[in-house]
């Protein structure tokens, strides 16, 4: 059996807004772009800055979110398509 390496996953909780909710509820908009946005910021959590507003884009749906000091992700508005075609 091959020595496995052990990968500690920074502690990372996402916490939706009432308004993505209630929104992405409304215009049913692809939820997938979650996984992306937890990727990222798994990866790049110490050069993410912290409490400014990003965006994911991953075509079928857009989230805007972002990262407290205590690397919470905020899930705070979201939609189907993305800037430049919204669908």
């Amino acid at each position: 059996m091959k020595n496995k390496k052990k990968v500690k996953a920074p502690k990372l909780r996402i916490n939706p807004s009432e308004h993505f909710l209630v929104k992405g509820l409304k215009k049913a908009f692809d939820y997938s772009a979650i996984v992306p946005i937890y990727i990222h910021v798994s990866e790049n959590l110490e050069k993410i800055e912290k409490n400014v507003n990003m965006e994911m884009d991953i075509g079928r749906s857009t989230i805007i979110y972002s990262i407290d000091e205590s690397n919470t992700i905020h899930l705070i508005s979201g939609w189907v398509g993305n800037r430049k075609k919204v669908a």
